[in-house]
């Protein structure tokens, strides 16, 4: 039997007796009342069903229906223009208030997912760790190896730059051979006669790298730190123990580079051939082919832990300071090409100052020197109402997550999102100069945030804090006062981004921060406390720390780099009340730089030994702290 509803109505009756029955049953005595007729549909039947039809609606439907579209549009026109109302007020707002572009929305920080390795077994206690930079100029012997470094037995090793130099000769340019083709150059912005010729060649790059490696004291200590690993090597094939594959080096050998093993004399992104020179560093390391650190698209920056998972846990953080590092900023140098080397063609630094101020950068005619710091940093946001602004943070507020998140620019003393089709707007990719880059210091702010560790170590190739990092340009200090022309006090929004940063940390995650560093060529410690009322607080901003930073500088491992008769004067003596041992307290000899940790005693020992001779493996300064409350002892 047929289940179709038309049919069953239908069948068997006239169409009209059965609408006015069915009229009859629906009004129930109702007269006002629509009647069946007009509100069902007669279904016409085929012979293979219900033919399709139009359904119309009763004019009160229609009505209804009009009314819900006219409401909904009514509704929705509304919405739309309390959007524009707000969208004009905010881009109205932004404008008065000095807004990039109307109104920018500050990017915020996210995590990168670079570097990481978790390297000790938890059954290896590491209790030592020696470290060192600014092995020798040339090739020459180096006793700190077999004299210094190995009777003190570290349980690894960090290299913190200049561990060979890849810009200098294979021998000194001394009067005797200074007639050298490879001591004649003519001077360039990153070429300078006598002593850096090859800077920029790979060839002599490469040279510099492996006589390192072939060193006899250097090979002595490979020898200790990856017992059974064959170390013989020759130009044609260079043999290099992995230096963080505890199965062949139980001892290992770590480290970044610094500006001389980078390839050029304090130089930054600029490098053209920067991804090469990073490769042969890696190769001195011994470092796998296959290692993140070897992409193009970063530095060497890495992290490991040690002791892992115990209330011995060590972060040891390796940073990159050149790969993304902006060139010096103008108001670092601007002054001394200005005022001296400018005014004489025959300056050795003539070709340098004409890049920095005048021929250099995307633009070909305002030079290299990074102007973002002098313009947005110490500029627009020294401006009445910049605090106001959005972007503020992002541009200058140094201690936000947001700080240099994005790239902006000053232009008619209002700041704008930079705009790609402006060479002079690209060449910056933060609101700052950089150091780290941004990523890195996404990176560095997220291994830092998943620390739980009781000490973390940042291992800097560049001087964190310089000894003459408080002072400015004058005559008197031969237009060189603001910095030592290379170090973390030269950049000084990257620098105190970088301090507040280990701060916010220390906050949350606790522990106690040391940086190892070097480059300076004498090797000294110092201590950076919270609180006011020192030479320095106000210019790191200390007064709202939580923790002491502490530095120790390791620098000068043969008597090419140190200076036994160095003079306590420039940049060597300390007037801001870092240095433990006053301004004249550093160590002018062979030195390298020791960690001792107690852990019994939860105490931790920062120290300078000598190198080689008498002081051999004497401890030379020593500064100890608690590990509980990161305070001296």
């Amino acid at each position: 039997m047929s289940t179709l509803f038309g049919e069953q109505l239908w069948r068997g009756r006239g169409e009209q007796e059965q609408t006015q029955r069915l009229n009859a049953d629906f009004s129930n005595g109702m007269s006002s009342g629509p009647s069946f007729e007009t509100d069902v549909v007669q279904i016409p039947l085929t012979p293979n069903g219900p033919a399709a039809v139009v359904i119309p609606l009763s004019p009160r439907s229609q009505r209804l229906g009009y009314a819900r579209s006219a409401g909904a549009a009514i509704i929705f026109a509304l919405l739309l223009a309390t959007m524009a109302a707000l969208l004009v007020a905010t881009i109205l707002r932004c404008r008065r208030e000095g807004a990039a572009w109307g109104c920018l929305v500050p990017k915020k920080a996210t995590s990168e997912p670079w570097g990481g390795s978790t390297l000790w077994p938890p059954k290896k206690l590491l209790s030592s760790l020696a470290f060192g930079s600014c092995s020798a100029y040339d090739v020459r012997q180096q006793p700190i190896w077999e004299q210094g470094i190995i009777p003190s037995q570290p349980d690894a090793w960090v290299w913190l730059g200049d561990m060979f130099y890849a810009d200098e000769p294979p021998f000194e340019c001394s009067p005797a051979n200074i007639n050298a083709s490879a001591c004649q150059c003519t001077p360039t912005w990153y070429r300078a006669p006598p002593f850096m010729c090859p800077a920029g060649d790979q060839d002599n790059a490469r040279d510099k790298m492996v006589a390192q490696v072939q060193q006899p004291g250097y090979q002595a200590f490979l020898r200790y730190a990856c017992p059974g690993f064959d170390t013989h090597a020759d130009l044609a094939a260079l043999t290099v123990p992995p230096g963080d594959d505890l199965e062949a080096c139980p001892r290992p050998v770590l480290g970044v580079y610094d500006d001389h093993d980078y390839g050029i004399n304090n130089f930054n992104r600029r490098l053209p051939s920067k991804h090469s020179m990073k490769q042969i560093f890696l190769d001195a390391l011994g470092v796998p082919a296959s290692s993140p650190r070897r992409l193009a698209q970063q530095g060497i920056q890495w992290a490991y832990k040690l002791n892992p998972g115990s209330r011995q846990e060590v972060d040891l953080v390796l940073l990159d300071e050149r790969y993304e590092r902006a060139p010096l900023p103008c108001e670092a140098r601007g002054d001394w090409c200005q005022n001296i080397v400018l005014k004489d063609p025959k300056h050795v630094e003539y070709a340098w100052c004409q890049d920095y101020l005048l021929t250099g950068g995307a633009t070909g005619s305002d030079g290299s020197c990074c102007k973002a710091d002098g313009a947005i940093y110490n500029g627009w946001c020294k401006q009445e109402g910049s605090a106001r602004d959005p972007l503020w943070d992002v541009a200058c507020n140094a201690s936000s997550p947001n700080f240099g998140q994005q790239p902006v620019y000053v232009t008619n003393g209002s700041l704008h999102a930079s705009d790609t089709s402006y060479a002079a707007q690209t060449e910056e990719q933060s609101s700052f100069c950089e150091l780290l880059g941004a990523p890195q210091r996404r990176w560095l702010d997220g291994v830092l945030s998943s620390s739980r560790a009781p000490v973390k170590l940042i291992a800097s190739g560049s001087v964190l804090f310089g000894s003459s990092g408080l002072g400015t340009n004058s005559k008197e200090n031969n237009w060189q006062g603001w910095c030592s022309g290379d170090d973390w006090d030269c950049y000084r929004p990257a620098q105190l981004n970088l301090l507040h940063t280990l701060q916010r940390h220390a906050a949350h995650t606790g522990g106690c921060y040391i940086v190892l560093t070097g480059d300076y060529h004498f090797s000294d410690i110092k201590a950076a406390m919270p609180g006011s009322g020192t030479n320095y607080s106000t210019t790191y901003g200390t007064e709202g720390w939580v923790t002491p930073i502490y530095q120790v500088m390791a620098s000068g491992m043969s008597n090419s780099t140190a200076r036994p008769d160095a003079p306590c004067d420039g940049y060597r003596r300390e007037t801001s009340g870092l240095r433990i041992e006053g301004e004249c307290g550093f160590v002018k000899v062979p030195a390298f730089g020791m960690l001792v940790f107690d852990w019994d005693k939860r105490q931790l020992s920062m120290q300078i030994r000598g190198g080689e001779g008498a002081t051999g493996g004497k401890v030379l300064q020593q500064l100890t702290i608690s590990l509980d409350t990161c305070q001296p002892i």
